[in-house]
């Protein structure tokens, strides 16, 4: 309603934009229109340059994000095998292994091979097969999809053997055998490495030699702690995978800025390891293959481009080829935490978004000139549709700078430059209704509408803090199966969040197995004590739910413990200039995660501070448990077990039925 107001007073007093047309055709016929004509294509233009680079960006930024995601489902995968090799070394020297390293590998289908190495030179590695692979070793039977082979210690010596087994479907076994082999896996650069930075580390791009096709290798170190802790670790190998470029290349293929640019991924030297098309990022010299490079690939449009970013020193240009062209340049670098100077090149023809306004407008005025009398009852119609237009696109903008993300009720404008600016707007949307889902959607609508870049500082307000905790998550984590527990914590962390985020609760952070939120920031809430209260009785009672299926699933159970304090604390965005969180911190937040901690001294779910339940009100039902001094604060307070609201028909927030003596608000 707000916006619709200052809307009609916006334009009262004012004409319409097609009246406004038409009384100057009247006046002035061919001149007049020859300059709208001139400058409505003019003002097109620039939209379209504009909205050129702005799909130039999403399509980088997405491609950015899609190769965080494609590596970092390896590094989730080939951690947790580490992590179960450093628990159990002789594991993977039995041939039960294999089905570890299948099962990791089967569904992450830009792997092409997971192995393990060991200091001993012990190798186990399982593969798939593809045509490249059988066509280059005709040992390899025709029906096999699987690979999985070891090589001996070097104290086997002169009797060291590869031992390896061919599969149709897993495990059927479909052919064996034995050969010498030289491979020496510590000596490889994935190994070093590993073995030098005892941390995830990745190779440069190289040419796989038996398929022909980037590949890229990443491991992991297998530390092994000493008697004395972490400090003492001994590295004993590493875990590694070799991923090719192939679902890449697919998705630079399948979100080209428009129908006619290129995408491509090169890395500091100008070599292409992903292009939409596999073929041309390697090229065949008179010994070997090779990756192709920004000079000498054989595409004309990318060696001119290299040369002109040259000339300029520019990253994103614009530039008319020696075939007549006008092609956008545009060169984006990763991150610097992603770790390699990649970056992302778009070529796009300009033509690909103003060609047709292009064409447009040469047949308008050649039409203009034979129809002139038609022309005025036509451009009073056109420019009413553009002002419709405009106007749903301007309150689109509003819509969006409100975060409000229902579908926009919006004719598809007959024009196919006012359609692609609809089409952008959608995708504005739809980036903002990502976004939120990772920030507080508050913290984003303050962002947005502030018009402010983003930046460091805090403020001190009064909230209400949250901790979760698992009780002997530890103990369960050394039992359980990883996957298993993956599952499991998952569906923890899901029950937990979504009882914050339906008590209007902001999550802050993942600590290991806790969760971390905060009531009364952002945006300020006059009952963040009770709306906290609230959530933390949903979290708990939907465990016990949870722990309930988990139990007729014959799964292990996981008791929640949760403190919560209200208190004046720092909250804001905090970090460096480069990476930054907006969070909460000071002495309230650590008495609610020492609250926490107390759960386990009285047997309680929630335990929460005097400064809770005084700022909550009366509707708190409580059990007194204890006057208590927690860690790091001299001060004694006193604290409760919260049990439920009071007159709440809520089964997750009403008391249990039996309810002890001391259970009125104090």
């Amino acid at each position: 309603m707000a916006f619709d107001g200052r809307l009609s007073a916006t334009r009262a007093g004012k004409l319409g934009l097609n009246t406004v047309f038409t009384l100057g055709i009247a006046v002035s016929v061919i001149p007049v229109l020859l300059f709208i004509l001139t400058f409505g294509y003019s003002r097109l233009s620039a939209a379209g340059r504009a909205l050129l680079e702005e799909r130039v960006a999403q399509s980088q930024r997405a491609i950015i994000a899609s190769t965080y995601n494609f590596f970092g489902v390896v590094e989730t995968g080939i951690g947790a095998v580490a992590q179960f090799a450093a628990a159990d070394p002789n594991f993977f020297r039995k041939n039960e292994s294999r089905d570890i390293l299948y099962q990791t590998l089967r569904p992450i289908p830009q792997v092409d091979a997971l192995y393990v190495s060991f200091e001993d030179g012990y190798h186990r590695v399982v593969t798939r097969i593809d045509e490249d692979r059988r066509s280059a070793d005709p040992r390899i039977p025709p029906q096999a999809m699987w690979h999985s082979s070891y090589v001996d210690a070097y104290s086997a010596g002169a009797d060291r053997r590869r031992r390896r087994t061919f599969f149709d479907v897993w495990p059927h076994v479909l052919k064996a055998y034995d050969e010498e082999t030289t491979l020496d896996m510590p000596a490889t650069p994935q190994y070093r490495l590993a073995r030098e930075r005892r941390a995830f580390v990745m190779t440069d791009p190289s040419i796989n030699p038996d398929t022909g096709y980037p590949v890229i290798a990443l491991s992991s170190p297998i530390l092994v702690s000493g008697a004395s802790g972490a400090e003492n670790e001994s590295f004993i190998g590493i875990v590694a995978a070799n991923v090719t470029m192939q679902m890449l290349s697919e998705f630079l293929k399948a979100n080209q800025a428009s129908r006619n640019s290129l995408t491509l991924i090169v890395d500091a030297d100008g070599r292409i390891f992903a292009h939409p098309d596999p073929e041309k990022a390697r090229r065949r010299t008179e010994k070997t293959l090779e990756f192709a490079t920004l000079d000498n690939t054989a595409d004309s449009r990318i060696r001119q481009a290299a040369v002109k970013r040259r000339e300029l020193g520019r990253d994103a240009f614009r530039f008319t080829s020696a075939e007549g062209e006008e092609l956008n340049v545009s060169f984006l670098g990763f991150p610097a935490e992603f770790g390699r100077p990649w970056q992302v090149v778009v070529i796009t023809p300009t033509d690909d978004f103003i060609g047709e306004l292009k064409a447009t407008s040469h047949v308008i005025a050649l039409v203009t000139s034979l129809a002139l009398l038609l022309g005025m009852l036509l451009i009073y119609l056109l420019s009413r549709s553009l002002s419709q237009s405009i106007r749903s696109l301007t309150r689109q903008s509003h819509e969006i700078q409100a975060l409000r993300f229902a579908p926009a009720q919006t004719r598809a404008s007959p024009i196919r430059e006012i359609s692609d600016l609809q089409q952008g707007f959608a995708l504005l949307r739809n980036a903002l209704q990502t976004f939120v889902q990772y920030v507080p959607t508050d913290l984003v609508r303050t962002l947005v509408s502030s018009n402010q870049p983003l930046g460091l500082g805090v403020e001190s307000r009064n909230l209400t803090v949250f901790f979760s905790d698992l009780e002997n998550f530890s103990t369960l984590a050394e039992a359980m199966d990883a996957d298993e527990l993956l599952l499991q914590v998952s569906q923890y962390f899901s029950t937990v969040t979504g009882a914050v985020g339906e008590e209007g609760g902001t999550v802050d952070k993942f600590i290991g197995d806790s969760v971390m939120a905060f009531w009364g920031a952002p945006l300020s809430m006059e009952d963040h004590a009770l709306r906290a209260c609230a959530g933390a009785l949903r979290a708990a009672r939907r465990m016990e739910r949870l722990n309930r299926e988990w139990a007729r699933e014959g799964r292990a159970q996981m008791r929640l413990r949760i403190g919560l304090n209200t208190a004046h604390v720092l909250v804001g965005n905090v970090g460096s200039s480069e990476r930054m969180s907006y969070t909460a911190m000071g002495d309230g937040v650590n008495v609610a995660s020492r609250l926490e901690r107390m759960n386990k001294r009285f047997g309680t779910t929630i335990c929460i501070a005097d400064s809770v339940l005084a700022a909550a009100g009366a509707r708190l039902v409580v059990r007194d448990l204890d006057v208590v001094t927690v860690e790091g604060r001299s001060t004694p307070f006193r604290i409760y077990e919260l049990l439920g609201l009071r007159d709440s028909d809520d089964p997750e927030l009403a008391p249990p039925p039996a309810v002890p003596a001391r259970q009125e608000s104090l």
